[in-house]
């Protein structure tokens, strides 16, 4: 993961990049796996496993394919929420926010600093698309690989980034008898993210 400088900030951003780092220096498998739900138009949720690849004072972003499950339910409401849980620190984050997309330049980039074979797994996969077999999708990876052997692979333009920009952030700590630490901080303007004074409140659990 490629955490961005944030600066001074001294507010609920830079306490997820410090967690973060906890769990990291825990031995966390995957400390910036974060599960990521969304809706689609009739109001249905769905959940998965994604990874945060870059976090500033902008928020947090990932990238995915916008032509899939996920994708489409973003572009038809940016209201999402993720949470990020670590045994090894006995600790959550649960974030809630509006997405948008990164710049075309943004995705492009980081596009070109991913392995090969993710390029060239991105270049082979229409995610969330029924295929016939496995086989199928590994033969055309194969076949992709050959074709462009030795040649720069561009970014495909149904792939790219989201950037999520939190408007409630709650940090919540295991304590004894359940008795656990709720933090939580809120922005009272969810339309416009930076430059706002975060709110805290402490909350039962």
């Amino acid at each position: 993961m490629e955490l961005y400088d944030l600066g001074s900030s001294t507010g609920p951003l830079k306490k997820v990049h410090s967690w973060i780092q906890e769990a990291k220096n825990a031995g966390a498998a995957l400390p910036h796996a974060m599960n990521l739900a969304s809706v689609d138009s009739d109001g249905t949720p769905s959940s998965r496993m994604v990874l945060l690849k870059s976090l500033s004072n902008k928020g947090l972003v990932f990238f995915t394919d916008y032509e899939s499950k996920k994708g489409q339910e973003i572009n038809g409401n940016k209201r999402v929420a993720v949470n990020f849980w670590w045994a090894r620190t006995d600790k959550q984050i649960r974030i809630e926010g509006l997405c948008y997309k990164v710049s075309k330049r943004e995705s492009d980039e980081y596009f070109q600093l991913r392995p090969r074979g993710s390029q060239i797994s991105a270049l082979t996969s229409k995610q969330s698309k029924v295929i016939k077999t496995y086989n199928s999708l590994v033969n055309k990876a194969k076949k992709i690989e050959l074709e462009y052997e030795g040649e720069k692979l561009k970014r495909p333009s149904r792939w790219g980034g989201f950037l999520l920009q939190p408007n409630r952030i709650e940090f919540w700590t295991n304590q004894m008898n359940r008795l656990h630490r709720r933090e939580e901080y809120f922005l009272e303007d969810n339309d416009n993210f930076q430059g706002k004074t975060w709110e805290k409140v402490i909350l039962s659990p």
